[in-house]
């Protein structure tokens, strides 16, 4: 079952770019976003314990960070692309 996350962290963990890195090698993310900063939604089917696991093997234990699944229990102001991913768990299709 796929589920939605959150993904927070300092900047002791790296640049965006690093960490899209990271995450572009994990083969537990399926699909992933980003329009926050230090913040990356993430699509995986494995749990965050899992996700923390394979995230450490590529990146160290550096920075502070945590996968936070995003439940349905959820309200704000965000871009309806993020909405989209959030509760499809995929990307909106272009139009």
């Amino acid at each position: 079952m796929r589920r939605a996350y959150l993904f927070i962290y300092d900047s002791k963990v790296g640049s965006r770019d690093e960490v899209k890195e990271v995450f572009n090698s994990m083969q537990r993310v399926y699909t992933w976003r980003f329009d926050m900063p230090n913040t990356f939604y993430i699509i995986s089917d494995s749990s965050a314990e899992e996700l923390y696991d394979e995230f450490i093997q590529f990146n160290g234990k550096k920075g502070k960070f945590m996968f936070i699944e995003a439940s349905t229990n959820r309200q704000g102001l965000m871009l309806s692309d993020t909405w989209h991913l959030l509760t499809h768990k995929s990307h909106k299709p272009k139009e």
